[in-house]
Parts: C-alpha cells; structure tokens; sequence
C-alpha cells in the first residue's frame, strides 16, 4: 500500500471519527457541576456550588474545571467550550493512536486502530458530554506512550510524570493508573535516579493539590466521594459492568489477536509495550469493578480503546506475517469490526425516544412490549438481562437517556431563570432538588442537592439500604429547613410542572398523603409551580409576587384538579393515541372523584399491559371493597414492574385486609426495601407487623420514621407508638 493511500485512508479515518462523534453529541446534566463551579470561579466567587454558602468540592475534575474557568474569563461560556475542546482532544487522541499504530503495527493493519477507534460507538459517545473524560483520556495515553519512549530512551526528559499527574487532577482514578504504570516501567528497566525524579514530578505536582484541597475545603478527599462510594465495594455490580462492555463490544473476539500482539512485542524485544499497557488497564478495571461501576455508559472503560486496538492490530499484522493466510486474516478483522459495531447500533436503534429512568432496568414493560434486543439472538439477550442488572441500579445509563433527561432539566432553569426575570421569584431563592446540574446552572439560584453531591452534610450520612449508584443519601426535611432551603420540589427534579403530566397530580397527593402541606402556584396556561416550604408557612412571605395556595384548603384543591382535567382532556383530545396523556386524564379524574370514568380508562391502559394501568385498577377496587380483584390486579402490576414500590405498598395492604400477613410482610418489606426512606412504605409495614404480632419489626419501622426526618415521618412515627403502647 502506497505511503499516500495510506495518508488518504488514515485521513478518512479521522473523518469518520468525527461525523460519529457528531452524530452522537449531547450534554449531560451532571456536567453543569462542573460549568457551575467553572463559571463561579471566573465570576470570582471561588471555586464553590453556591456563592456564599459553604465550600464543598462537588466535583472530581479538577483540572477541567480550571480550564473551563479560564475559557470562560475570555468570553467562552462553559456549556459551549465543553464540547468544542472535547471534539479537539478527540482529535488528539485519534492522532496518538494513529502515530502509535504507524511505529508499532505493519501495514496494513496499521489502519485498523484508527479505523476500530472511529467505529467505536463509546468513543464517539464519549467524544462530546461536557464531561472530563477525553480530556483524562488523553493524558493517560498521552503519558503511557510517552513513558514508552523513556523507557528506551534513557536520556529523555520525563515528561510522562507531569502527564500523569495532570492526569490525577482530571480524575482521581489517575492515581492508580500512573502508580502502576510507574512502577512497571521501573521494575521494566530500573533507573533509580530517574525513577526519583519522576516521582518528585508526579507528586510534586498531586501533592500539591492535595493540600490546596485540605487547606479550600478542609477534606482530604472530594465530597463526591462520599457521596459516591464511601469506602464501600460493589463486585456484584462493578462485574456485571464490565460484562455487559465486553459483551457490547465482543471482547471474547479480541483476545486472539490481542495475544498474537502481545506475543510479537515480546519476540520483537518491546514487551514493555504490552507491560505498560496492561499496566494502564488492569488495575483500573480491577478498581472499576470494586465500586460497581459508574452511573455513566461504560465511561471509564472507554480509555482500554486505544490500548486494546494497536495490540489487537499488531496481532492482526503478526498472523498475517506468520501464518500467511491475507483471507483469513482479513475476515477475522472484519469481525472484529462486526463486533464493535453491531450490537452498540442496535442499542442505540432500539432505544425509545420518550425518557423512561432506568431504562431498561427500571421500564420493565416498556423493555418487553418493545422487545429491547430481544429479537436479536443469544449475545443480545445476554446483553438485556445485564442490562437490566445494571440500569435497575442507575449503574451504566446510557447515552440516549442522559441526553433526553437533559433537556428536560435544561428547560426547567431556563424556566426558573424567566420567573426570577420577571419577579416572581427572588433572586436569592433557595430550592432543594435532586437534579443540580442545569437547573442550578441556568436559573442561577441557591441549590441544596438532596443527593448529597455539592452538599457535605448529605454526604456524610448513613447511605439507604437498597443500593442505588450515587442515588443512596437523602437530605432530611428538617435539615433542608436548617439549611434554609425555600422550595423543596415534591417531583425529584422539577418545581415546574406542566398542568397535563401525570406526574403534577401523582407527587402532588403523594405528598398530600404524607401529611405535607403542599403549595401551588400558577406560572402560566400550562405550568404550575408545586412546591413544599422546608421552613413553614411563614416562607409565603418571601414570594409576594407568587399565587401560592395551599391544597390542604379544600377549594384550592378542587380549582387546581379542575385546571389539571382541563389540561389533559385537552391534552387527549392533541395525543388520542398516546397512553401517557390517556394515563394524566385518568388520575385527575380519579381526583376529581369521577372514579367511574377514570376506572374505565385504567381498565382500557392495563388490558394493553400497562403496568400503571393496573396499579389503578387494584388501588380503586380496593378502595370499593373488592380485595380479591384489587390483589389480582396488583399482583399484575407488579409482575410486570417489580420495582414499583407503590403496587407493592397497595397489594401488602389489601393482603392484609384479608388476613394473609405473611403474604402482606414479604410485599411491605419489599417495598421498604427498594425506598427505604419511604414514611408511607415504612408505616404500612409497620403497622402490619403490629397487626401480626412483630413488635420487633414495628418497633424499627417507628425507629426509621424517626430518622427520616419530614413532617410526615414523624407524625407516623407517633402514631406508630401509640399504637405499639395500647398493645
């Protein structure tokens, strides 16, 4: 192949590379994080959330964030440098791989690292986000393949330590890929004066930013690592993880050729290559499974790309020499190929464009009705069933769902950001949400993290005993209220709420049930803001400008059930054929006490298998008496949904009504099991504990009341032991 056909292919690699990144561009909302720290720090607050309240490191990127800070200073606003300087070091690194392959593997395998690095579905994903990781990428195999050329140049500068250590202050993982790749290149080759020197750098450099984090925000450590892992493992999940990468993209088809490679660098006198690169990525895939993974779509698993791909290569180009078999050979890349690319499309094909959490793992029927991969043989089957593992747990979400979750979020600040335009609310407003990346960004407000990532105090507390990746600590009503938090969203992530969602009526009287008083506010035609006040009623005074009504008045309530069926009769009469506005109607008009018609339009969603569907059927059989069919239908609900805590909450109480208790304990610890920060799950388990004679099991439900913290929670607490005191 001629030196310039080469060039021309290598060219079109890079071409394809970056249409594939293009195709898959996208923001994540947790990248706003770091925008959010990035901008504050440019406008001179400091690197912190919130201006003026506490420091808390809340991110794991330090380096990004600076140099996002720095673009920001000269006019390039966070959310729009991201992606540019992503696509740029994407670039980079496709130049690395390409240099790499042309020095390391015989033409004209040495095409394949680029070309599998352009078809590779994770790299392009990974190639836009917001998120730090192509920089880390970068760096890590910027400093590997430096540190390649040290270890056979003994005079060369070492300038793989500062790589490294930039490395380590882009992500923390860092530290245990330059540690390991350190040490084999001193145990490869040992230069002790050298291997100071290096080592001076490295933690010269890491060190360094070690105390500034000690000395800014008084931890050795981040916040988010608290909030993330807290010195836990989880091998069950972090090998599920990497499973379902390896399955994704056929791993099992790259050892051949990636052991032929690593046996050519042996007989070629280079087996540092191989020792270098294994040292980049086993320990680390090692670490990654202790922590069960990351919440991300095999984010850091996508630096193993370029490493993996110039030895597959190299093992490509060795067969081909020894065995002299070009067909053969070049059938078994072209598989290889295969591999990399069929099954990412066919997720991706596949994937619903309508945001569903979890997605598979928590969207149990939607996944079957549309059969998510099922139709595709027995790799992609595997591949479901760990993915259901995985997304059950929020652990690997992919790229699609982020995407659709963030303009969500997006319009949400925006939408903020135009009441505090137009005065209605204050510009020192205080909300308490679980979503702190593009809301507190755009509407530039306040934010408490019920989640606990930019907040130390939620951080820090006992995690929830069901096991839920960075989704495991809670903020408490009361400390929301000691933080001076204004607004606490009844729904996880919004305060705006469109009058046609289900969702509005759904957490509304969810909350109502509890015992919160919830507030109202009219925003416009379509949207109200529901809200709860942390800190009481004497919050109303802080927003005169808004029409806030409490539902616990009956009239208030009933208007704004009247306004929630305007909107969705209106919404069904747009969407006649889509289950969710047929879903919307039904529940507001199960509010508006026209139980009948809502019970006909439940009865119509579940005979098409919808989960919610019978959920309603099952609640408003049960609340006319009808326990055998309300425990059917829940049953079915369940069945379809296991995670469906409400079903569950329903079906142990109907259950319990007929005197089936053990039956009625399994179902209520089930719930209690998958929110354990439930009031409503841990009362009703309660009290058919009591009811069956655990007083044990009553007295610990009373206990974690208690430690819940709202309003609600206590006053079932105290119920809870009246009831355990009369017995």
């Amino acid at each position: 192949m001629s030196r310039r056909l080469v060039l021309f292919a290598l060219a079109g690699t890079l071409a394809l590379l970056l249409a594939h990144a293009l195709f898959y561009r996208f923001l994540c909302d947790d990248a706003f994080i770091s925008f959010r720290y990035a901008r504050n720090l440019a406008d001179g607050y400091g690197l912190v959330f919130n201006p003026g309240h506490e420091r808390v490191e809340g991110y794991t990127n330090f380096l990004w964030v600076v140099v996002l800070a720095v673009l920001d200073v000269v006019g390039l606003r966070p959310e729009h440098a991201a992606s540019v300087l992503s696509l740029a070091l994407t670039v980079a690194l496709w130049a690395m791989v390409a240099r790499a392959a042309w020095r390391l593997v015989p033409s004209p395998f040495a095409l394949f690292p680029p070309l599998a690095l352009a078809l590779t579905r994770s790299v392009a994903v990974w190639s836009t986000s917001g998120l730090e990781t192509r920089l880390f990428e970068v760096l890590v195999v910027g400093a590997t393949l430096r540190l390649l050329h040290e270890v056979e140049r003994p005079d060369a500068a070492p300038w793989s330590a500062l790589l490294f250590a930039l490395a380590a202050l882009t992500r923390p993982d860092g530290l245990l890929i330059a540690a390991a790749a350190m040490t084999v290149a001193v145990v490869w080759r040992w230069r002790p004066r050298r291997a100071v020197l290096s080592a001076a750098i490295f933690g010269g450099v890491v060190g360094a930013h070690f105390l500034f984090r000690f000395l800014y925000y008084g931890a050795w450590l981040p916040n988010t690592y608290y909030a993330k892992i807290g010195g836990r493992s989880w091998w069950g999940m972090g090998v599920a993880y990497l499973a379902s990468f390896a399955v994704e993209y056929g791993v099992l088809l790259w050892l051949p050729p990636l052991v032929l490679g690593v046996l050519a660098l042996l007989k070629e006198g280079r087996g540092s290559h191989a020792a270098l690169f294994g040292a980049a990525v086993l320990p680390h895939a090692l670490y990654v499974a202790s922590i069960g993974g990351d919440h991300f779509e095999y984010r850091p698993l996508d630096l193993y790309f370029p490493f993996a791909f110039l030895l597959v290569g190299r093992g490509l180009a060795y067969g081909w020499a020894r065995w002299r078999r070009p067909l053969s050979i070049s059938a078994y890349a072209a598989l290889l190929i295969v591999g990399l690319v069929a099954l990412p499309w066919a997720a991706h094909a596949q994937f619903p464009r309508t945001y569903s959490a979890g997605y598979p793992g928590r969207s149990v029927v939607r996944a079957d009705r549309d059969g998510y991969l099922l139709s595709l043989g027995p790799v992609a089957r595997l591949h479901r069933r760990l993915l259901d593992k995985t997304t059950e747990a929020l652990v690997g979400v992919r790229q699609e769902e982020h995407a659709l979750f963030f303009r969500g979020v997006r319009d949400q600040g925006r939408a903020l950001r135009r009441l505090v335009d137009r005065g209605l609310l204050p510009k020192d407003t205080h909300i308490g949400i679980c979503a702190v990346g593009a809301i507190p960004y755009d509407s530039d407000l306040d934010t408490l993290d019920r989640l606990g990532l930019t907040d130390a105090v939620v951080a820090h507390q006992a995690p929830a005993g069901h096991r839920v990746m960075a989704h495991e600590h809670y903020a408490s009503f009361d400390y929301a209220a000691r933080a001076g938090v204004d607004l606490w969203s009844v729904h996880p992530y919004f305060l705006l709420l469109r009058l046609d969602d289900d969702a509005i009526l759904w957490h509304a009287n969810v909350a109502r049930e509890d015992g919160d008083e919830v507030f109202v506010a009219d925003v416009d035609d379509e949207t109200a803001l529901v809200t709860l006040f942390p800190r009481g009623r004497e919050t109303l005074s802080r927003f005169p400008a808004l029409p806030l009504r409490s539902l616990a008045d009956p009239v208030a309530y009933a208007a704004f059930v009247d306004r929630v069926v305007g909107a969705c009769r209106a919404r069904v009469a747009r969407e006649p054929g889509s289950p969710y506005a047929r879903k919307a109607l039904a529940l507001a008009l199960k509010a508006q006490g026209k139980t009948d018609e809502a019970f006909a339009v439940f009865r119509d969603l579940a005979a098409s298998g919808d989960e919610e569907g019978w959920y309603n059927v099952g609640t408003l059989l049960a609340e006319r008496g009808d326990f055998p069919g309300a425990i059917d239908a829940l049953k079915r609900a369940v069945a379809l949904n296991p995670t469906m805590v409400p079903a569950r909450h329903n079906l142990g109480m109907a259950l319990a009504r007929l005197g089936r208790f053990p039956e009625a304990l399994a179902e209520l610890r089930e719930a209690v099991r998958l929110e354990p920060a439930s009031p409503a799950a841990l009362f009703a388990l309660g009290a058919v504990a009591l009811g069956a004679g655990e007083r044990n099991e009553a007295e610990s439900c009373r206990q974690r009341l208690e430690e819940v913290g709202t309003p609600a929670s206590a006053g079932m607490a105290k119920r809870l032991e009246a009831a355990l005191g009369g017995q």
